[in-house]
């Protein structure tokens, strides 16, 4: 009776219980097709800043592990959990003290690494590094791979739309199928904040 309950309130407004399941097809998109908003900064990304007109001030940056940037006569600057816009428009208020009507440009060059978590009947269940070529075969590998007990062909990903999305994705990853080539592979790309679990 109480699981009726909380599916009629998530149905009254409008929320998500069970997450949605995606194919390995669906995953394999790019991000940009499958989900809405800018892409956020993140620990460890590459940026060009680049400032018209000004050689001195248009540099390459990366973001530090908590976060921040240094950056010439504006200082220290948070650029983690910001848009690419977002840091632009500080970044110009911080040099408008000093220099006239500055026009800037940033781009990120290199996403930074990444945690991602596997957890279940896998032998080292954690979080784990990663980068954008790191896939769910990687992060299993760096488990040190499905336990006797797995039934590594009901694993799953749970991933977020977004980073501030409540509800999850599920997609189902065939540990068998994964092993084998071809274009039915479900062998995704890993993304930030995905976590893998092996029942």
């Amino acid at each position: 009776m109480k699981a009726l309950q909380i599916v009629v309130v998530a149905a009254l407004f409008g929320t998500s219980v069970w997450p949605t399941t995606l194919t390995a097809q669906q995953a394999a998109q790019p991000q940009a097709a499958r989900t809405t908003g800018p892409y956020l900064i993140g620990v460890g990304d590459v940026l060009d800043v680049v400032v018209w007109r000004n050689r001195e001030l248009s540099m390459t940056v990366t973001v530090r592990p908590d976060g921040w940037i240094a950056y010439p006569i504006v200082g220290e600057v948070r650029a983690a959990g910001l848009t690419v816009n977002d840091l632009r428009v500080r970044l110009e208020k911080g040099l408008a003290e000093s220099v006239a009507a500055p026009s800037l440009t940033v781009l990120v060059s290199r996403v930074g690494g990444f945690k991602v978590s596997i957890l279940g009947k896998v032998r080292q269940p954690g979080r784990y590094d990663a980068q954008d070529s790191t896939t769910v075969m990687d992060v299993l590998a760096f488990a040190g791979g499905p336990n006797e007990y797995a039934n590594a062909d009901e694993m799953y990903l749970l991933r977020r739309a977004r980073p501030d999305a409540g509800d999850y994705t599920r997609i189902n990853v065939r540990y068998s199928a994964g092993l084998q080539p071809g274009k039915d592979n479900p062998n995704v790309n890993v993304r930030p904040g995905d976590i893998i679990v092996v029942p």
